[in-house]
């Protein structure tokens, strides 16, 4: 029997390590304290290797790879179990028990969920109810024996979880215990989030995962020695190491992470001009993949559960394998496709959507109703990877696979995109068929698992468009507690029915729908109705307030008198059935606009106006008031986004990776593994938007706001705005900061360097690994300067200081020369020599030859003098020439030669005798 390593870890140090995510208050140190746990557990695997015989050569197959302690890091992404069926009130009503409580005790209710301490962790309330009772040492519990107990939960009926569980609380300490609950409930809140413990394992990591869903391959390919995942095999190597693709780890039953679409940002020309767009409808149904291999097949929803049991995992089995046989093709081995279930309405022969209480995982056989797969993507055939492929190269290949059958198995049919009339014509074409909306694809794009921004692929609908659909002017009637109860989440929405003239009753609220509140008037709202609020439980509602209060999602914690509320303009993608709220229609995906400031409570929509928007013979009631124009699918589309700091100070998440959630699979990884926040543009040259695309297309990770202390987070300035100030002046600096030239630069070369002058501010840690590489100007050591510009912009950059290079001596800088010149004497050959041209416009071309190797030119009274030159050839004056000599030079004749000795010199290369050049008085006398 192979022993596992999870049997050597012990749990109580992986409820530590917990402990200590969850108290590091920055994600920084929390990535930090996570990497030395994960560092630690490389060198335990390498000793468990060792001690079991197990060699590189050997390929990982799970027994010591990190996926014991990665499924409890990850457990909502663990798809090697089932849900374990064990929620809050199971584990209160197991508690209870084993503690032996009454029912009406104070910690009874806490752990039966029933008061304000429900929303708070439950692993907190366990714990805080065990520590007083509970004085079990922290155990010897290995993870092995956890994932047995887990297995055995997951896949056993509720008597055997009970066992299970009592025998665990018994060896367990309360901290073991308020972990494993957090475990059971797939609610760890470490305040780290799936990405980022990806990045700490591996910068692929995540991108593999989004590829398998499969923890335990990730691990196993993360660890193996024989595969790897950054370059193709070394040829140092010994050992054979193979060259892992990413696209390469794609198999039947593990479900790819499926693409999705940006918003349409407006202008079509734009997006025409960048590739052929192709359009589709945007079908309102669940989004699944259908895998089938070897005759077995396997449907997973976009979450990443599994639905075989209801669609079928065979041709005799579910509600729309068997309808399947005979429409895929011959010779099938292995497929994969993505695309949108579907409800259809056989007696009507049409699709339903969602919004009319339709749940196609659970549609009876015998009904009207069927489930219809509409394919719109083929990502796998025969054992092939196809997400490598264009969309065009896809589709072309799906259409001859698929053979069509109305109501079980169609092809999403996309339209070529000929010009912004036909985009606009067809576009209305969908509205006017009620259609959800329409998507385009790019050509060229492909498909890049969990991607939504920058793959090329993008959505829009009537709600996207400003005035294409009916606001509402509803009043605040409710609101619901956030998980913590410790501020308003969302408002319950209402329509109002006036008394009538004359009459004493009071005007009665109907509830319509429900809204989160995450604008940027929330602390206005909240300051305003806070004195008003009443407690549903303790204060009930009169009966003139209609709300369906045995629905959860239509039961607000808080209710509020009219005449105390606020109007707020809300609008919505349909008005559809629901079952929470009163009125026969409510308000389908309701987003707020604005606050009504302008309008008394009283003058809000009435019942009648809402029933009146109600009718009509379909379910769904689209909103659309006019139709769609050039200008709508012409124009550059604001977005209506909060900053960061509006986002924290209404309690939201500060850094929110909203431009890339994931990251993004491109045709150039010149960036892979780093991340870019583009704090500005610059105006007239490139947007901020722009720089965004860039980053992302070459394969970096676009964040909203600076990863403080990450060193592989850069940030991209252009012009310099207050923010870019504000950092450059921060102290300490915790991040890079760079200018967008050279985002634009190593984009375009295609090669990743960075030099001291493309920074505007960097970090110590920089500084010091960039001071290895340059001088203090900026100047390689090692590289050599490539071209004239970039000598100038060295030289533009050098700064004069006030170094008193005055006081060098002559001697020093001649030994510095003779040191740096290493002994060849055709560089600088007259460097140690002082002159005296006499009549140097006789021979100028000697002059600079002299001056252009080393040589210094004095006057004839300097005391450095040591040889003066003179061209014969010149017409000279012989009585001057001797009067000079003899009076005023402080030459001897035998230092004054013939300036051809220059020439000479410069021809061969070296210094030549002097001798042979000299002009003595007998010599002059001749002349």
């Amino acid at each position: 029997m192979s022993v596992d390593i999870a049997s050597t870890i012990k749990f109580r140090d992986i409820c530590s390590l917990f402990e200590k995510l969850k108290a590091s208050k920055k994600v920084a140190s929390k990535e930090e304290v996570l990497k030395s746990y994960y560092e630690s557990f490389c060198r335990h695997r390498e000793s468990f290797r060792r001690q079991t015989g197990l060699n590189d050569e050997q390929p990982e197959n799970g027994v010591s790879s990190f996926y014991s302690v990665l499924r409890l890091l990850l457990p909502g992404a663990d798809t090697g179990r089932d849900t374990y069926g064990l929620q809050i009130t199971a584990l209160g009503r197991l508690y209870i028990r084993v503690l032996q409580l009454t029912t009406d005790s104070s910690d009874a209710i806490k752990l039966q969920h029933r008061t304000g301490n429900m929303y708070r962790d439950y692993g907190d309330v366990v714990y805080s109810v065990l520590k007083p009772r509970c004085f079990n040492p922290p155990s010897d519990l290995r993870l092995n024996h956890i994932h047995q107990m887990l297995d055995t939960i997951a896949n056993e009926d509720t008597e055997v979880k009970q066992q299970q569980l009592i025998r665990f609380t018994e060896q367990a300490s309360p901290e073991e215990q308020k972990w494993l609950i957090r475990l059971l409930l797939k609610s760890l809140g470490l305040g780290i989030g799936e990405q980022k413990i990806f990045g700490v394992l591996h910068p692929k990591a995540q991108d593999i995962y989004q590829r398998c869903s499969d923890l335990g391959h990730v691990c196993n390919l993360l660890a193996d020695r024989t595969t790897d995942l950054d370059a193709s095999t070394s040829k140092d190597s010994k050992a054979a190491v193979k060259f892992v693709n990413l696209n390469s780890v794609i198999r039947p039953f593990h479900q790819i992470r499926p693409m999705l679409c940006e918003r349409f940002p407006g202008d079509i020309q734009e997006l025409m001009q960048s590739d052929v767009l192709y359009l589709e409808t945007k079908m309102d149904g669940e989004r699944f993949q259908l895998h089938i291999d070897r005759g077995r097949f396997m449907y997973i929803s976009r979450n990443g559960v599994d639905y075989t049991r209801n669609f079928g995992h065979s041709y005799d089995h579910g509600t729309l394998t068997p309808k399947l046989r005979g429409l895929l093709p011959l010779g099938l081995e292995s497929i994969i496709l993505d695309g949108e279930m579907m409800v259809w309405d056989t007696n009507h022969l049409r699709f339903r959507e969602k919004g009319e209480n339709t749940d196609v995982k659970n549609l009876k056989p015998e009904g009207s109703w069927q489930p219809c797969f509409v394919v719109y993507d083929l990502l796998y055939f025969n054992g092939q990877s196809l997400l490598d492929h264009t969309y065009i190269q896809r589709a072309y290949k799906l259409q001859k696979l698929i053979v069509e059958q109305s109501g079980v198995l169609q092809l999403m049919r996309a339209r070529k995109i000929g010009s912004v009339k036909e985009f606009n014509e067809l576009f209305q074409q969908a509205l006017d068929s009620h259609a959800e909306g329409i998507v385009l694809k790019k050509q060229g794009s492909r498909y890049h698992p969990g991607v939504r921004l920058g793959g090329g692929w993008y959505k829009d609908k009537a709600d996207y468009i400003k005035g294409l659909i009916t606001e509402f002017d509803v009043l605040i009637i409710g609101a619901f507690y956030n998980r913590k109860r410790t501020f308003v989440d969302s408002f319950l929405l209402g329509v109002l029915q006036p008394a009538p003239p004359g009459s004493s009753n009071r005007p009665e609220v109907f509830s319509i729908g429900v809204v989160a509140n995450n604008t940027k008037q929330r602390g206005v709202l909240n300051h305003t109705l806070k004195p008003h609020w009443h407690d549903v439980v303790n204060e009930p509602p009169p009966l003139w307030f209609h709300y369906k209060p045995n629905e959860r999602s239509g039961c607000p914690d808080l209710w509020i008198e009219p005449h105390n509320s606020i109007i707020l303009q809300v609008k919505a993608a349909d008005l559809a059935p629901n079952g929470a709220f009163f009125t026969r229609k409510s308000l389908h995906f309701p987003r707020t606009e604005m606050k009504r400031d302008d309008k008394p409570w009283s003058e809000c929509m009435t019942l009648k106006e809402f029933n009146d928007l109600c009718k009509g013979s379909l379910a769904i009631k689209k909103l659309n008031k006019r139709q769609l124009r050039l200008e709508d699918v012409t124009t550059k589309r604001k977005q209506m986004r909060m900053t960061p700091s509006e986002r924290s100070r209404l309690g939201l998440a500060v850094y929110e990776k909203r431009y890339n959630v994931d990251p993004s699979v491109s045709s150039s990884k010149l960036f892979d593994g780093l991340s870019f926040c583009i704090l500005s543009g610059s105006a007239g040259r490139h947007s901020k938007h722009q720089l965004q695309e860039l980053a992302v297309k070459n394969g970096g990770c676009i964040v909203e706001n600076p990863l403080p202390n990450d060193p592989k987070c850069f940030c991209i300035a252009g012009d310099e705005t207050f923010l870019v100030k504000r950092l450059i002046l921060q102290k300490p600096r915790t991040c890079d900061i760079v200018r967008m030239e050279w985002l634009l630069r190593v984009c375009q070369k295609q090669e990743l360097e960075l030099r001291p002058r493309d920074l505007i501010a960097a970090t110590e840690p920089l500084q010091q690994d960039l001071a290895e590489c340059f001088d203090r100007h900026g100047d390689s050591y090692s590289k050599d300067i490539a071209n004239v510009e970039e000598l100038q912009d060295l030289l533009r950059d050098i700064k004069l200081t006030a170094e008193n290079v005055d006081g060098i001596s002559a001697s020093k800088l001649n030994a510095l020369e003779d040191q740096l010149l290493d002994g060849k004497q055709n560089l600088n050959m007259f460097r140690h020599l002082h002159a005296y041209f006499y009549r140097p416009e006789g021979d100028e071309l000697a002059k600079l030859l002299f001056m252009q190797n080393g040589g210094r030119i004095v006057d004839d009274s300097d005391p450095q003098l040591n040889l003066g030159f003179i061209c014969m050839s010149s017409d000279i004056d012989n009585d001057h020439f001797k009067h000079w000599l003899h009076n005023h030079s402080k030459l001897s004749a035998d230092k004054v030669l013939n300036s051809a000795w220059i020439h000479q010199c410069y021809r061969e290369g070296i210094l030549l005798p002097m001798h042979c050049f000299l002009q003595d008085d007998e010599f002059v006398k001749v002349l």
